[in-house]
């Protein structure tokens, strides 16, 4: 027990020698053992306080948890039932929308799979409130209404999708007198600039360089129309001049 209280002392003037004022080292001096003792166990009962009053928190947020997850997956059977019902995997495989770069497409799983975690995260943004993570749940919350446009994003890519297909057999069809090749240019041309509209949109609503976007489009719009009006000014050069060549005849009689 000596050697113990010469230790003590001991290391206390070295830190109050560290500690290099005057002042200092009479108050390092005068601290005693109980006085050390009486502060550490203030700070272990304090925390231990703390975490006993956490633990009513802990046990709240987890129910929360708990009921979010079984409700989550109650919605996810519903959706997946509901979509299986109105067929809606056939009705994309009528238009060809199962698969993308040769790969199968699950919509059913995409879509049931949004509205879960859109459920899990509504639970999930009170428990993190409950646990007092209010970092955390401002993140989160940000996710929460950002969801929303995914799924109408989402939407617009398969409706999206469903019409650029309409577009090329309309155009196939209507063409075909032109030839089998020119038909296909035709309507792959067709398909193609509604499905940059589309994915235009799509990242519009996703909220992806949206100034960008706009520039890039009215652009693109106009590169068309002057590509356009100079092919057809050029090409019907002939027919306007003998259009304008009947009229002035016409006049002059």
């Amino acid at each position: 027990m000596v050697i113990f209280k010469w230790s003590y002392k001991t290391l206390l003037r070295l830190f109050g020698l560290a500690w290099g004022f005057g002042g200092g080292r009479r108050e390092v001096n005068n601290l005693s053992v109980e006085d050390l003792s009486t502060a550490v166990s203030s700070v272990v009962l304090g925390a231990l306080s703390t975490f006993v009053n956490f633990i009513p928190s802990l046990v709240g947020g987890l129910i929360i948890l708990t009921i979010g997850l079984v409700v989550a997956a109650i919605v996810y059977r519903l959706v997946v039932g509901l979509l299986k019902a109105i067929q809606l995997e056939k009705l994309l495989t009528k238009y060809g929308i199962v698969k993308l770069e040769g790969k199968e497409i699950e919509w059913v799983d995409i879509l049931a799979e949004l509205a879960r975690w859109s459920i899990i995260i509504v639970f999930l943004i009170p428990s993190l409130s409950a646990w007092r993570l209010g970092a955390v749940n401002a993140v989160i919350s940000r996710v929460l209404l950002y969801i929303p446009n995914v799924i109408v994003a989402v939407v617009l890519a398969i409706v999206g999708i469903v019409f650029a297909k309409l577009a090329y057999r309309i155009s196939y069809s209507a063409s075909r007198s032109l030839g089998r090749d020119t038909a296909h240019t035709v309507a792959l041309v067709a398909q193609w600039s509604l499905i940059v509209f589309v994915g235009f949109l799509v990242l519009h609503q996703l909220g992806v360089a949206q100034e960008l976007l706009r520039i890039l489009f009215a652009g693109i719009v106009a590169m068309l129309a002057l590509a356009g009006g100079l092919a057809f000014g050029l090409g019907g050069q002939g027919t306007a001049r003998s259009l304008l060549e009947s009229v002035l005849d016409r006049f002059k009689k």
